[in-house]
């Protein structure tokens, strides 16, 4: 379930407003904006789960599950713009449900859905398809597979990234489609510590309860990051380069503790994955391009105490969220940390522009957005 920000101090906010936060090491503020909808239904929930900003940062586009299209909203001017519909089946077909997209130029889409991704126009007409699965692996041999989450680099040779799960192994690689070879190429995340370790397996349906893991393209780069674990993995394309960071917040630790079972029931892995996020869950890193900064954001749940030591209890409340936002330079080294008290809860999507870091906000079922700015942000030992 998808839930969006609750500000204690904001929650009323129709119009932009602005507050002053100090802290040892940094300070913030905050204000809200709302969107003009122009009276068009805006999928929030779309929007959290797949969004993607245009090149300039001047807009940003969201899916919307209500009519299979993508709306585009003004970031300048807080408005709706336009509307693209897409066909699930036929000549122009996506699929049935959007998996995630990426906003290319020249007005251009790249479309993910399930066992399928393409380049589309800005009319929603196919340009062309991505074969993954007639593509020739390392050893000479087909492919045969589909990734579950990509991104497409548009560099001198047109690349397509993908995580490919092994769930034999409990383990997690990251595959190199070379459009114009029709070749793949895999780099080993060496993913046990972050994520096969931390991966649960039902003893009744012998299904994974797998962490989850992002891969996104920002500052060119490739960059890899876990749920439940703060390690980052960036492939630097040009450089043909993968690198590891390891940093040590002071606010959360570095992972969660792995859990006590490797087998079990749904009731005993639900109580590992309620212990998981009392500990910690780490979120994507974010390029900001004016700052050239990384911002990350993880949080810690804090459960009712009515229900809390019930181990057999269907559905335990959530009491509070704590949110941290922790700040990068462009190497990935440590430079602040700290607690945004102002937020009670957060589970959804956000980005950067203009050295602001923008949150979906649902104001009365109406798109809007938190937006921090930083100031006196200082190095730290890493």
């Amino acid at each position: 379930m998808k839930y969006f920000i609750i500000l204690i101090l904001l929650l009323s906010a129709c119009t932009a407003r602005e507050i002053e936060v100090e802290n040892p090491s940094v300070s913030y503020s905050l204000d809200t904006v709302r969107i003009n909808s122009k009276n068009e239904i805006l999928d929030l929930w779309g929007f959290a789960s797949f969004s993607d900003l245009d090149f300039e940062k001047k807009s940003i586009f969201s899916y919307n599950s209500f009519n299979h299209s993508l709306d585009q909203i003004d970031l300048e001017k807080l408005e709706f713009i336009k509307r693209i519909a897409f066909e699930k089946e036929g000549p122009n077909g996506t699929g049935e449900i959007f998996t995630g997209f990426n906003v290319l130029k020249d007005d251009r889409i790249f479309i993910k859905s399930y066992e399928k991704s393409a380049i589309f126009d800005d009319n929603g007409i196919l340009i062309k398809k991505v074969d993954w699965r007639n593509s020739i692996d390392s050893i000479g041999e087909k492919y045969g597979d589909y990734p579950r989450i990509q991104v497409i680099v548009e560099s001198e040779d047109l690349l397509v990234f993908g995580l490919s799960y092994d769930y034999k192994n409990v383990e997690v690689n990251l595959d190199v489609l070379s459009i114009k070879e029709n070749k793949v190429d895999r780099l080993d995340l060496n993913s046990k510590k972050s994520y096969g370790d931390l991966s649960i397996r039902s003893d009744q349906s012998g299904t994974i309860i797998d962490p989850s893991v992002e891969l996104t393209h920002q500052n060119n780069k490739i960059i890899i990051s876990y749920e439940f674990s703060n390690e980052i993995i960036y492939y630097d394309y040009k450089a043909k380069a993968l690198k590891f960071v390891d940093y040590k917040p002071t606010l959360t630790p570095k992972s969660v503790n792995p859990p006590n079972i490797s087998v079990g029931s749904m009731e005993q892995i639900k109580k590992e994955i309620k212990h998981f996020k009392e500990q910690v869950r780490y979120y994507r890193p974010v390029w900001d391009i004016e700052s050239k900064q990384y911002f990350r954001l993880s949080t810690k749940t804090i459960f009712s105490e009515e229900n809390k030591e019930l181990s057999n209890a269907t559905h335990i409340e959530t009491q509070e969220i704590k949110v941290f936002l922790t700040v990068f330079d462009s190497e990935f080294k440590l430079l602040s940390e700290l607690e945004i008290e102002e937020f009670s809860d957060f589970d959804n999507d956000y980005f950067t522009k203009d050295g602001k870091l923008w949150l979906l906000l649902n104001l009365d079922d109406e798109m809007g957005f938190v937006r921090i700015s930083l100031n006196n942000v200082t190095s730290k030992t890493n």
